[in-house]
């Protein structure tokens, strides 16, 4: 993957290679059906952050760009060098419709914003810390461009309130034995839980990856009752090892 300037000359490569969202013809940026279900409007509202954490939060937020991308609109990756291509393809991903910038360094609100003159919908990787005066601008910025921001962990640290907040509160792979045998699928289960109307707390089950490497739902009515220990149980073998769907380029 190759990287898009951090200099100056930024904003200009952008307006280059997309076209800002013509606002008022869209209010939502949509998002594939097995995860429609996360949001009262079955998409990402315009202007919003919405927060992902847990340990899979990598692969879910990407996961939220897949039909972002499919319908020609932009996603810009902001400090997400470990974010790689080959599973993400499996999952449907666009890449073509990606700008990234991994390392940002001292210039991350600067590149933020320049992205935003062309890009819809931005990814902020669990390193990124904005100053709470670029925070304020960024805000203003999405609210009048109607640009969307994910972050990959808590978005306090970048200074903005999320609208949204998605948690991996658990993952379970199936394949694996007693130290033995091959990762074939995740269940995880996402928590959702917002402003408004959204801040009653509500649970999703979907598989990320199924056996087949991509997205799915999770047929709930045939879920064991020992889902979530088994889950458990499997974090504390690994913990780290639901992010390398994402990480292996």
């Amino acid at each position: 993957m190759q990287n898009a300037s951090v200099g100056g000359s930024l904003g200009n490569d952008i307006h280059q290679v997309a076209s800002p969202l013509v606002l008022a013809r869209h209010r939502t940026f949509p998002v594939v059906d097995e995860l429609a279900g996360l949001f009262t409007d079955r998409g990402i509202r315009q202007g919003s952050t919405i927060e992902v954490t847990g340990v899979a939060a990598l692969s879910l937020a990407s996961a939220l760009t897949i039909s972002v991308s499919r319908s020609g609109s932009w996603v810009g990756a902001v400090g997400l060098p470990m974010l790689g291509s080959s599973a993400a393809s499996d999952l449907g991903i666009k890449f073509s419709r990606w700008a990234f910038i991994d390392r940002p360094g001292n210039q991350v609100g600067a590149v933020i914003q320049a992205l935003m003159a062309g890009v819809d919908l931005i990814l902020l990787g669990p390193d990124i810390k904005l100053r709470p005066d670029h925070g304020r601008k960024i805000v203003a910025l999405m609210r009048e461009r109607g640009t969307s921001i994910i972050t990959v962990g808590k978005a306090a640290l970048c200074n903005l309130r999320p609208d949204l907040c998605l948690r991996v509160s658990q993952a379970a792979w199936t394949g694996i034995g007693r130290g033995r045998g091959h990762l074939l699928s995740r269940k995880i289960e996402i928590e959702v839980v917002g402003r408004g109307a959204d801040s009653n707390l509500r649970r999703e089950l979907v598989w990320l990856p199924d056996k087949e490497g991509r997205l799915n739902t999770v047929d709930q009515s045939n879920e064991p009752a020992n889902l979530l220990q088994s889950a458990c149980r499997m974090q504390k073998v690994s913990p780290d090892i639901g992010e390398q769907v994402l990480q292996a380029s």
